[in-house]
């Protein structure tokens, strides 16, 4: 929510947010899905495919769980930071890409560098404006506000007026 509130209240706001979750994407399938692939360079490529960098173009690549991302992959991702150019899977043209990248994790991005899951030099090019949003469990005004947005919403939806008990929100 943050990402796309961020993505949102920019002068992007009109080119594409996108979303990807590093750790859903298998290690064999990220490259060719953040950079794209060109028709042949692998056995299952039967089309050109534009990878996140360059769908995103003029918008903002929010990339969840980025310490799950293979440290191999973790470079080529350092490069198009510091260069804003990025080369499809099988392809020797370079493509330029203007996005606006914010990355998050659930760990401690020290604790990662120094456990083999982050790149210290990549973790330097992403923390340009560091933001550290506490857990929900830390924020307890939140939970409440969240629960009662959703007894709502239920309730909308039922055709129901039911509250939460003083003791249960407690």
């Amino acid at each position: 929510l943050v990402a796309q509130t961020l993505h949102d209240l920019s002068n992007r706001h009109r080119a594409p947010f996108l979303a990807v979750n590093c750790g859903a994407i298998s290690p064999q399938l990220i490259e060719s899905e953040m950079f794209g692939h060109e028709k042949g360079s692998f056995t299952r490529a039967t089309r050109e495919h534009k990878g996140y960098f360059e769908r995103a173009n003029g918008g903002t690549l929010f990339l969840d769980e980025v310490t799950q991302m293979p440290v191999e992959l973790q470079v080529k991702l350092l490069r198009v930071l510091e260069t804003g150019m990025f080369m499809r899977v099988g392809s020797d043209r370079e493509i330029e890409s203007d996005v606006r990248v914010i990355a998050a994790t659930n760990r401690v991005p020290e604790e990662a560098v120094s456990a083999g899951k982050l790149r210290e030099d990549l973790l330097y090019g992403l923390q340009v404006f560091p933001l550290l949003l506490p857990p929900l469990r830390a924020r307890g005004d939140d939970v409440e506000q969240l629960a009662e947005q959703f007894l709502d919403s239920l309730n909308a939806a039922d055709n129901k007026r039911k509250t939460i008990a003083p003791a249960a929100m407690a």
